[in-house]
């Protein structure tokens, strides 16, 4: 079933979203821009559940639908559409959903010991979703 401009995806499975502290490196997905070098300290680790429904309730196949997700950072949680991505990550990679996302591969993050994550999923016709709600990243 084709989807028009006036469908967007919806981003009710992000509600499980969280960032989980962990050692190690990591990427958690294939990236779009070169990661930065694997983190040799603890790790911050962007966890979500895929959607799987667009906004009118009918069914997505997150691995057929989605193309890639981008991952936001700023200095406060005010997300607005003129922000851009700091990261894309493929939505699946070989042939397995991508759920999560090590922060600090991210090459160019705002300075600050707090800062604000949020997301948008992306589908194959390039539509965007709304951002997912921010949760505070504790670099300290």
């Amino acid at each position: 079933m084709k989807r028009f401009t006036a469908m967007r995806i919806l981003l009710g499975g992000f509600a499980a979203m969280t960032l989980l502290a962990g050692c190690g490196g990591g990427g958690g997905g294939e990236t779009s821009q070169a990661p930065g070098p694997a983190p040799s300290g603890p790790v911050s680790v962007l966890a979500w559940t895929p959607p799987t429904t667009y906004n009118d309730n009918v069914a997505m196949d997150p691995e057929r639908d989605l193309e890639y997700y981008e991952i936001y950072v700023r200095q406060d949680a005010n997300f607005t559409d003129s922000d851009q991505p700091l990261i894309q990550v493929a939505a699946v990679a070989a042939g397995t959903p991508v759920t999560e996302f090590t922060l600090e591969l991210i090459p160019s993050v705002p300075p600050g010991s707090q800062l604000y994550v949020s997301m948008k999923a992306v589908g194959v016709d390039q539509q965007k979703s709304a951002f997912m709600a921010p949760l505070v990243w504790d670099r300290s």
